[in-house]
């Protein structure tokens, strides 16, 4: 924090301020200019050399880490009750991680709460991306179960996500079987999309009326363009999935290294997990409705529709 920051801080600290004001109460009171004068300079003095002080640093980090805690509690209670009971184990697997990691004592602490700070800001993000996957997963079923009815037969999917099956297996047959719900709900949908397109083809190559070529031609855009979407929601989807475990992954190797391993190299390990995060984060932050998706080159010439 620039020295700047940490005076201004100073200066705002409750215990300041009710100085300060009390100081100008008693000058008020007694019309005497003595006690706000007294004021003025312990407040210089204090502004000089507190800020600047390893205490007051230390108060500094202890509101921020305080600040950061009550930010994802808040968080937690906002999600939490949204999220399956696996999720929610979980992420109370990182919580008691967490604990363990912090409950070491070492040398140099500047290091070891940077890497504290790290494991707060992932385990914020955990609660983000589970509840971005749970709305994209629930995004995937509604258009399935979408095009299943306009088909009105049995859905290709041999598993919905979330039944006792893939909960059966060791977790790499898990994550694995939520990949393959995931791509054979894709493909699914994409594939009932094209047959729409098709149709639409054949019906606009028969069709005379402008009006109804139009809306024709407007249908197959729509389509094509929700057909992207899936898919591009397919990918995040599937990243969200392995960024969750990655996360996982990483507090317990932190839990196993802590004790052999300097911080400062813990703290690139977990420095690569939040780059990643990070970029999860952008790419999430840049997924537009399908309504305003540019159609691709790609797909634009394989159906014949003009570029956007």
């Amino acid at each position: 924090m620039a020295a700047t920051n940490k005076t201004l801080e100073a200066f705002k600290e409750s215990y300041n301020t009710l100085g300060l004001a009390a100081a100008v109460a008693l000058s008020a009171a007694t019309l005497n200019p003595l006690p706000l004068l007294v004021a003025a300079v312990a407040e210089a003095a204090y502004l000089l050399f507190v800020p600047d002080s390893k205490w007051y640093d230390r108060r500094l980090a202890e509101k921020y880490d305080q600040e950061v805690i009550q930010r994802r509690e808040r968080l937690k209670a906002e999600v939490f009750p949204g999220l399956s009971h696996e999720i929610q184990t979980r992420f109370s697997r990182l919580e008691t991680l967490r604990g363990q990691i912090g409950s070491q004592s070492f040398e140099g602490k500047r290091f070891y709460r940077e890497v504290l700070r790290k494991l707060d800001y992932l385990m914020e993000k955990f609660l983000l991306f589970a509840s971005k996957e749970l709305q994209f997963r629930g995004y995937l079923r509604t258009v399935l179960e979408e095009v299943d009815a306009a088909r009105s037969g049995p859905p290709p999917v041999v598993w919905r996500d979330g039944d006792a099956k893939p909960k059966r297996r060791k977790r790499e047959q898990s994550l694995e079987s939520s990949d393959q719900w995931v791509r054979d709900t894709v493909t699914a949908v994409q594939e009932a999309y094209d047959e729409e397109v098709e149709a639409i083809r054949e019906m606009l190559a028969k069709e005379e009326n402008l009006h109804n070529q139009a809306v024709l031609e407007k249908r197959k855009e729509i389509l094509i363009r929700r057909r992207q979407y899936v898919g591009r929601i397919g990918e995040i989807l599937s990243n969200l999935t392995h960024q969750l475990h990655l996360i996982e992954d990483t507090f317990g190797l932190i839990n196993d290294e802590i004790r052999a391993r300097s911080p400062e190299q813990v703290l690139v390990d977990i420095e690569d997990v939040v780059y990643q995060s990070d970029t999860l984060s952008e790419t999430l932050n840049e997924v537009a409705p399908f309504e305003v998706m540019p159609i691709e080159d790609g797909a634009a010439k394989l159906y014949n529709v003009p570029e956007a």
